[in-house]
């Protein structure tokens, strides 16, 4: 509420403008130096109050919100079924029995999901591995927000330092007239450096909790979890037929959300659509009555819409700042900025630019397309390669994703956890510190070796 209100106030202050578009490849593009002041929208108290409304009427955001009630009621139906719980146990159990397999879990998993994001884009998927491992760290001694953090953080060190992600680093390249997918060897070292960063810090984190339980974000929340999940009890739950089947039924799903994905171009409403089909099955599967399986579907959903209306709240934000017309101005404001500083300067502030217009506008897209064509002809006056200028974007836009407000998937991943968002920040600022550090010490390297 206060960030509305700030960016509410911002409007008064702030004049607004606007950049001409053009189409480019079916995409709207600004046209660099078409920047003019047009008169100002300052948003008033009712049209503060009418924002998260619409944000439920906003296509991005209102899809994310859809997605999570689904996913919310889907994994409820398969979590009520016990074929969760008695998949979680047995692994357990594996790792028990052969206990150096545990020390792989943490960096083999979330070397699995940068790949995700460094390849594919993977963002919003992660929520669907989350209630997975949930309760797998929970059995492991570990916590909720462990299960938050390997698919979460490793999917964002892929995304941002990736090295084929289409939705990134392909829009970006393309817009700046670039070989699609161009740099590479120093991509995947970004990458690599980028993950390695990310492992390290959620090991360090496994490592605290493990001697000190208290220490853990989600103490009190996993008390509760692992009752409800009746992973307190040593009793081994039975791996009937109709559990394997509903695992199955899980295991397929999977399969066709990454055939889907990588072939189909799917995103959130295939998804959801694929997972609310699995609801149903994994209902017949588990041989649930109706009652039971609608009364587990509801009890899903109603566990995600507290964070469906955070979600509104958070959009609100950047429902206000459009409606101002304050964005273009801010963007006109930094490009300025930037012309006047030496190379390597120049790289570090477009990176923190990004990051700044990554606040209003999480999505990486979207951004490529509103900054690629004022920054990339600007980069050629100012000595910096076009292809640094993407490592700046690229930075910019996927760092902040991890503590910013206003990205939906942060707050639906730590919402499943029950993690306050101030709890969240605190956590994780000591790896965007390493990633930013990170981040400048290869633009400098970028821009030394001129990279093309």
């Amino acid at each position: 509420m206060s960030l509305i209100a700030l960016t509410a106030i911002a409007t008064w202050i702030i004049p607004a403008g606007k950049y001409e578009k053009t189409e480019v490849n079916g995409r709207q593009v600004i046209v660099a130096a078409s920047f003019h002041y047009i008169e100002s929208s300052p948003q008033k108290l009712f049209d503060i109050l009418q924002a998260p409304m619409k944000a439920f009427t906003r296509s991005a955001a209102a899809e994310i919100m859809a997605f999570l009630l689904i996913i919310g009621g889907a994994f409820m139906i398969i979590e009520r079924t016990g074929a969760i719980t008695a998949a979680i146990k047995r692994a357990s159990a594996q790792f028990i029995k052969y206990p150096a397999l545990k020390r792989f879990y943490i960096p083999v998993t979330m070397l699995l999901f940068s790949i995700g994001g460094a390849t594919f884009g993977m963002s919003e998927e992660t929520l669907i591995f989350i209630p997975i491992f949930i309760p797998l760290s929970l059995s492991l001694k570990y916590d909720s927000a462990l299960g938050v953090a390997i698919p979460f953080l490793g999917a964002a060190a892929g995304f941002a330092g990736a090295f084929a992600n289409p939705f990134t680093l392909g829009i970006a390249q393309g817009i700046a007239q670039i070989p699609l997918y161009s740099g590479l060897p120093l991509r995947i070292i970004i990458w690599a450096a980028s993950t390695a960063i990310a492992v390290i810090f959620v090991m360090l984190y496994a490592n605290k909790i493990e001697k000190n339980p208290k220490a853990s974000l989600t103490y009190e929340f996993d008390r509760e979890k692992r009752e409800e999940l009746h992973l307190s009890d040593k009793t081994e739950e039975r791996f009937t037929k109709s559990r394997k089947l509903v695992l199955a039924a899980f295991a397929i799903t999977m399969i066709l959300l990454i055939y889907g994905v990588l072939k189909r171009g799917w995103y959130i409403t295939e998804i959801g659509g694929l997972f609310f089909g699995l609801a149903i099955i994994a209902a017949v599967l588990g041989r649930m009555k109706i009652n039971d399986a609608t009364a587990a579907f509801y009890d899903g959903v109603r566990g995600m819409a507290e964070i469906v209306f955070l979600l509104a709240l958070a959009t609100s934000i950047i429902i206000i700042a459009e409606n101002g017309n304050i964005l273009d101005t801010i963007l006109n404001y930094m490009a300025a900025a930037i012309s006047k500083l030496n190379a390597t300067f120049a790289s570090w502030i477009a990176f923190i630019m990004q990051a700044v217009i990554n606040f209003f506008i999480p999505s990486g897209s979207s951004k490529a397309v509103l900054t690629m064509p004022i920054l990339a002809p600007l980069s050629d006056l100012i000595g910096i390669s076009r292809q640094t200028m993407i490592l700046a974007y690229q930075f910019g836009d996927g760092w902040t994703n991890v503590c910013i407000p206003t990205n939906a998937v942060l707050l639906g991943a730590i919402g499943m956890a029950k993690i306050s968002f101030q709890k969240w920040f605190k956590f994780v600022a000591p790896l965007v510190i390493a990633w930013f550090v990170m981040s400048f010490i290869f633009l400098s390297i970028a821009v030394y070796i001129n990279w093309q």
